[in-house]
């Protein structure tokens, strides 16, 4: 079923930040050398993960280094790498992950002990507060070079090396979806298709629109994986996105087929100066309608004034914006379908007036004094 509608006028927040520098741990002082080995699909990495550790770019080091232990795997030296990089980025937890990772991997009790050590100082520390949440840096080129790479090999049937190298470059720049798509083609090649059409479902979620999502669509309705989302408007919007892709048609669009998961809209209205949010769970088989339900606000004031709403928003309810003196504004329906108050306020002083509107879908509502 949809989820919550939001309606986003205006926020402004500040944030007074308190950081507290990131503490090292012993094991983590120094970078290891990378000394790649003949044939190690991961070399290229090496050069750029060492010069944004050099530039202190800790959020690009830590993707490029995910890529880097993708390639070789859980149990190589380079984890440490990841692990220092999390480390200096004041990410502690995530630091501790990638050895237990490690940790996990490898067999030799001293390497087992080490790591052990160095989960438990990590796990010790607390993380400074910045008054923001981190953010890692996409390592786009780097992923773009793995994907030509794993395309290469894919092409000399080279499908588990062409594997290694499409999973580096989903890891490190997540929002390029190409490494997802051709990691369900190469799981494909090998015989297994439940990994490959997990791959398949993630990539048509993500871009769900396009001649190579028609493809994939195409496959997983076959094989069942999909479900079916509806999308209409009480108005025209002028543009309308789906999980921050644009939908290539108008709406409505009936039953378009869809991968299972979550799904994030958006319908557009400079006009009516709308942004609204809407969002949606579509299980595998169902069939989901999204209606952006909304209605136009008339200002007919004489004087002219200024409108102040309530905002839509159930969590929000009692929250005042003043959405100013346009002409004519879109408002959502309440998801509780409650009565949103409404002052209007004279530009002169010379009138004011409190009222509660009831927001109806596809209406035109007239505001007089």
């Amino acid at each position: 079923m949809a989820g919550r509608s939001v309606f986003l006028v205006l926020a402004v927040s500040s944030v007074t930040c308190l950081l507290s520098a990131p503490s090292i741990s012993s094991a983590a002082k120094a970078t290891k050398k990378d000394t790649p080995q003949e044939g190690d699909l991961a070399s290229f990495l090496i050069s750029p993960a060492e010069q944004a550790m050099a530039k202190r770019n800790y959020p690009l080091a830590i993707s490029i280094y995910r890529g880097i232990v993708a390639v070789r795997g859980d149990g190589d030296e380079s984890a440490w790498n990841l692990s220092q990089a999390w480390t200096l980025a004041g990410q502690f937890d995530a630091a501790a992950e990638e050895i237990e990772r490690y940790r996990d991997a490898v067999s030799n009790p001293e390497k087992r002990t080490r790591a052990e050590a160095e989960i438990d100082a990590l796990r010790s520390r607390t993380e400074g507060f910045s008054g923001r949440v981190f953010e890692l840096v996409p390592a786009k080129s780097q992923a773009a070079v793995a994907f030509k790479m794993g395309r290469k090999l894919f092409g000399a049937k080279k499908y588990a090396e062409a594997i290694l190298l499409f999973k580096a470059g989903y890891l490190m720049a997540p929002d390029l979806p190409g490494n997802l798509r051709e990691l369900g083609e190469s799981y494909d090649k090998l015989g297994r298709s439940g990994e490959a059409n997990d791959f398949f479902v993630r990539y048509l979620k993500m871009r769900p629109f396009g001649n190579n999502a028609n493809k994939v669509r195409e496959r997983l309705q076959k094989a069942g994986l999909v479900g079916k989302l509806t999308i209409d408007s009480s108005f025209p919007c002028e543009l309308v996105m789906v999980n921050r892709q644009l939908l290539p048609t108008k709406l409505p669009i009936q039953g378009m087929v869809v991968a299972p998961g979550k799904y994030k809209l958006l319908c557009y209205n400079s006009q009516y100066h709308l942004a609204h949010y809407d969002e949606a769970t579509v299980a595998k088989g169902d069939s989901v309608r999204v209606t952006f339900a909304w209605a136009i606000l008339e200002n007919k004031l004489d004087p002219w004034g200024r409108i102040v709403l309530e905002n839509p928003d159930a969590k929000r309810a009692g929250q005042m914006f003043d959405i100013g003196t346009w002409e004519e504004i879109g408002v959502p329906v309440p998801d509780d379908r409650r009565a949103l108050k409404v002052v209007l306020r004279a530009g002169d002083g010379s009138k004011s007036k409190e009222l509660f509107l009831k927001i109806e879908a596809g209406k035109r509502i007239l505001l007089t004094w």
